[in-house]
């Protein structure tokens, strides 16, 4: 678990945010304030609309996510096999 994070490290998680929908980091929780924040102005810079919130649990953990993300038709057929074998009992 991270202690603190920098500006890159923002800038990586914002851009996996941005690629697949969603982003968790795990930092003790007196940084989670200042993650969000962060997370928060990046999107507000672009325009998006994003949720975040925090686990207080083993490991604390940070959450963003875009609100109006979905996987496009294209990503829905590549999934749908994974989808099925992990039903299958």
């Amino acid at each position: 678990m991270y202690s603190g994070f920098e500006e890159q490290e923002v800038a990586a998680d914002y851009l996996q945010l941005l690629r697949r929908g969603s982003v968790i980091r795990r930092l003790v929780l007196t940084e989670h304030r200042a993650w969000r924040r962060a997370i928060r102005s990046r999107a507000y810079a672009d325009e998006l609309r994003i949720r975040t919130w925090s686990r207080d649990g083993a490991p604390a953990t940070v959450v963003a996510v875009l609100r109006d993300w979905t996987l496009t038709p294209e990503e829905r057929l590549i999934l749908q096999p994974r989808r099925l074998w992990l039903r299958e009992d």
